[in-house]
């Protein structure tokens, strides 16, 4: 009676671990899934871009991971990406920093995360949340709020739309307006 208690016991607990190996597997299969993994990760990149011979831009990245899908693929930027923009004579034309960043290579669009600052060459800055580049619609855009700050004001706002330069933008809720005084103060 002992032999057949322990047998019970252990065809129990046998049981058990397979049922518990069987979720254990599924689960390994959905993360091991080929579309979940990165088909390539980069260190620590610095990518420059460029048209016959002229930089048009660079992209500085602490982490790439690209998912190859052949619907979407996608380039997941994170721990810091940093891209600039050289006009067609090779000249700075606006720098956008974030956090993290998720490029669409076949819809032409990256969409900034975190902490994000755009600078362009005539001095402006844009800081958000979010960021999208639509690179087709020759747009940049955003819901989140927004602080612009120029030579004469700073402004705040949710949502903006802009050319991809930063020269012109449209705030779509302005939130508040403050003139900044460029002049300096005169020292005696």
């Amino acid at each position: 009676m002992i032999k057949i208690k322990k047998g019970l016991l252990f065809l129990h607990l046998t049981s058990l671990l397979l049922v518990g190996c069987e979720n254990d597997l599924k689960e390994v299969e959905r993360f091991a899934a080929y579309d979940n993994l990165p088909l390539q990760t980069i260190v620590n990149s610095k990518i420059t871009y460029t048209d016959s011979t002229i930089v048009t831009f660079t992209v500085d990245a602490g982490q790439i991971d690209r998912y190859p899908s052949e619907e979407d693929p996608r380039d997941e930027f994170s721990n810091g990406v940093k891209v600039i923009t050289y006009n067609k004579g090779g000249g700075f034309e606006s720098q956008i920093d974030a956090d993290n960043a998720t490029n669409f290579p076949k819809r032409k669009l990256m969409i900034a995360r975190d902490s994000v600052v755009l600078k362009n060459y005539e001095g402006k800055m844009l800081q958000t949340e979010k960021l999208t580049w639509d690179d087709e619609a020759q747009r940049i855009y955003t819901d989140e709020f927004v602080k612009i700050t120029t030579p004469t004001e700073v402004l705040y706002g949710d949502g903006l739309e802009a050319k991809p330069d930063f020269s012109e933008y449209e705030i779509k809720n302005i939130k508040g307006r403050i003139k900044v005084d460029s002049e300096e103060p005169e020292q005696k």
